[in-house]
């Protein structure tokens, strides 16, 4: 089920949520981008706060691929993969 990304707290500790459900580091969604839906890892360290990161996958020619990641903004649509 698609949500937007939001900050909380559970059990007194900084946590990122999507709908209802906490997220953790190595969690697999998918970030809905101007053109479509992009897989990736969830990463976030509680004890460094600020935005979670998402990381994806590019692939080049010649079976080559580049590892990517962008910071997430609080309110990004996101879905679990």
């Amino acid at each position: 089920m698609t949500g937007s990304l939001r900050r909380g707290l559970r059990h007194g500790v900084e946590r990122w949520f999507l709908n209802d459900r906490s997220l953790s580091g190595g969690d697999i969604v998918e970030l809905c981008c101007s053109g479509g839906w992009i897989t990736g890892r969830f990463e976030h360290d509680a004890g460094m706060g600020g935005a979670p990161t998402f990381f994806f996958s590019i692939e080049l020619g010649e079976g080559r691929v580049s590892q990517q990641s962008i910071e997430l903004p609080e309110g990004a649509l996101m879905r679990l993969a």
